[in-house]
């Protein structure tokens, strides 16, 4: 299920600034119109100037009321800061969805590898809380990288989810510098996805994370053996290769 994008006015229910630069938006639907999405898939909240700023949708889809984003705010960073002003200012604001390709509408019947990097976990949460709601039979695998321990800005769930619900997670820090403060994995996060290969056999995976990491990890996978028809990654459709 993708469906058809459409604009839609939703309450800003709720600003939290849960780690560092980041922010969870809660938003509630304000009429009895439903918000329907697809776990993977990403809004545009519609700014009052300029290009629309595209989210993830950090929830899986439920009752269609309420759903999640997690937004960075770092220094610097204009409209970023724009967009919070705007959900901080504003009763209600104006989104449409849903967007994307990259989700489990129709879920595959394979194991699940969830590759994101810094807020690129939004998108794999949604797709995580799915796997619960539908009861998915095989193993989902999640990589999260950051460049430092303190990226991982809900570093207690993805915990949680491993510890009661059976999903591999595996944090990865690439910044070299912090690898002796951190006794988990570090590196490149692709290349912690090569060292599993073959727990990941027959997997579909789903990355998120900017266009250069996003094709990394594809070709690395690739040239490791595995089929090109198992990625996905809204990249393929922003930022195509030519």
């Amino acid at each position: 299920m993708s469906g058809q994008a459409v604009q839609q006015q939703v309450k800003v229910q709720q600003i939290s600034k849960i780690a560092g630069d980041v922010y969870q938006i809660i938003l509630e639907a304000t009429g009895e119109e439903p918000l329907r999405w697809a776990a993977g898939q990403y809004l545009e909240l519609m700014m009052p100037e300029g290009s629309p700023c595209a989210y993830s949708i950090a929830s899986a889809a439920t009752d269609g009321r309420t759903l999640e984003l997690h937004i960075q705010c770092v220094p610097g960073h204009e409209r970023a800061r724009e967009v919070i002003i705007h959900l901080e200012s504003a009763e209600t604001v104006t989104v449409r969805l849903p967007n994307g390709d990259c989700h489990l509408g129709e879920c595959p019947d394979a194991p699940l590898v969830l590759i994101a990097a810094g807020t690129g976990f939004a998108q794999m949460k949604a797709m995580v809380e799915h796997s619960f709601l539908t009861e998915h039979k095989h193993p989902v695998h999640l990589y999260w990288g950051a460049r430092q321990p303190s990226g991982f800005y809900m570093p207690s769930l993805p915990i949680y989810w491993a510890s009661e619900k059976g999903v591999n997670y595996h944090p990865v820090v690439s910044e070299p510098d912090v690898a002796g403060d951190w006794n988990g994995r570090h590196g490149l996060l692709y290349k912690a996805v090569l060292d599993d290969k073959e727990q990941l056999k027959g997997a579909h995976f789903y990355i998120s994370g900017s266009p250069d990491m996003v094709y990394a990890t594809v070709d690395a996978l690739v040239e490791a053996g595995f089929p090109e028809e198992s990625f996905h990654s809204d990249v393929f459709a922003y930022c195509p290769r030519k």
